[in-house]
Parts: structure tokens; sequence; C-alpha cells
């Protein structure tokens, strides 16, 4: 087979570099890759295991046509080399299929724990605003309520002044200081009678009748 039927230059799938896109100048297989930016990732690219299938088999008639153009036992080795690639990338395809489910599960759980978590949240707080509301109209009963005891007990401790004064004791008046007895002797012996003996000058009866030597004092 002549090297004119080699496949024309251009991009296809390399079987050395597993199905991904590499340049064929025309001759052999280049190093150069895709754009970065033009090459999607493998979540963005959402491969299905029929998409795998359709990649592996373009990767196999590819690597049939190259196979084919070389020609030879090395054409044979290739062909083997690119099934067991094949193979190997159908197998690693089907196992990140499933990675990808048991993300899904998991994201799908979460978003669900979310939207309970934020459900509580919402109720808690709509529970915290109507207890506050209470607190503040209670506040504010006892407020009012405050008020009035406190006008009541002046009210009551005005009435018990009232009373108070109402039944207070009249005082007695002091009765008036007695008038001095007139006292009158006629003699030492009634002064003695009277037990006044000696008496002196200022006491009830004294008289100079009864003080003979004039000293004030009389009966001694």
């Amino acid at each position: 087979m002549t090297e004119s039927s080699l496949p024309p230059a251009g991009w296809y799938p390399a079987p050395h570099a597993a199905g991904q896109s590499r340049y064929w100048d025309g001759a052999a297989w280049t190093e150069h890759d895709v754009e970065p930016e033009k090459q999607p990732s493998f979540l963005q690219r959402g491969m299905s295991r029929k998409m795998g299938l359709i990649a592996s088999a373009s990767t196999l008639a590819v690597g049939i046509l190259l196979g084919s153009s070389i020609g030879g036992s090395g054409a044979v080795a290739e062909l083997s080399s690119l099934k067991e690639k094949v193979t190997a990338l159908e197998s690693d395809i089907g196992e990140a299929e499933v990675v990808a489910a048991d993300s899904d599960a998991a994201l799908a759980d979460a978003q669900a724990d979310r939207d309970a978590a934020v459900a509580e949240l919402t109720e808690t707080t709509e529970a915290l605003t109507l207890a506050a509301a209470k607190v503040v109209e209670l506040e504010g009963a006892a407020t009012a309520n405050q008020g009035e005891l406190d006008a009541r007990a002046a009210r009551i401790a005005e009435l018990e002044g009232q009373v108070s004064a109402q039944t207070a004791p009249v005082s007695a008046p002091a009765p008036a200081p007695a008038a001095p007895a007139i006292v009158s002797f006629d003699n030492c012996t009634a002064v003695r009678n009277a037990g006044a003996a000696p008496i002196r000058s200022g006491d009830p009866g004294y008289g100079r009748h009864l003080d003979r030597d004039g000293d004030g004092i009389g009966c001694e």
C-alpha cells in the first residue's frame, strides 16, 4: 500500500491518546492538541454509554484504517493495542457514569437538606418574631399595671393618713393647779399635832406668834 493511501492531514481521535483528538499531518501523529478553550471537559461532554461506544467505534475505525495503510505485523499489534485501549476507555467511562450518578444523588440529597434547613430557619424566625411581639405587649401591660398599682398605693396611703387623723386621741386638758389651802395654827400645840413642827418662815400656817425669838423658825 502506497503512502498516498494514508488519511489526509487533519484532526482525528488518536489511538495512542485514549481517543482524544490529535493532529495527523498526513504521515504521522503530532503532539498538537486542540485549543484548551475549545476542548470540553469530561463533565461538560456528559458522555453517556452510547456516546462512549460511538467514540470507541470511531477510534477503532481510524485505527483499522491506519493499520491497513501501514500494513504488516505491526498493524495487527497496533489493532490489538487499540482494542485494549478501547476496552479500558469503555470501562473508565462506565465508572465515570456511576460516579456521576452517585454525585447527582448526593447533590439532590444536599439540596433537599438545604431546603429543609431553610424552611426550618424561616419557621423559627417567624416564631421568634411573634415571641418578641408578645414580649413587647406584655411589657406594655406590665407598665400600665404598675402605674395603676402605684396610684392605688398612693390613694391607700392618703386614706390611711385621713383615718389616722380622725382616730387620734384628744389630749385631756391639764388640770388646773389646786388653790393652796389656807392653813392657820393658833399655837405650837396645833403645829405639833399637825406634824408641821418646827415650822419655818414661808411654810403654810407660819406666823410670828409661833416664832418667839424671831429667827424664822417657830415651835422649836
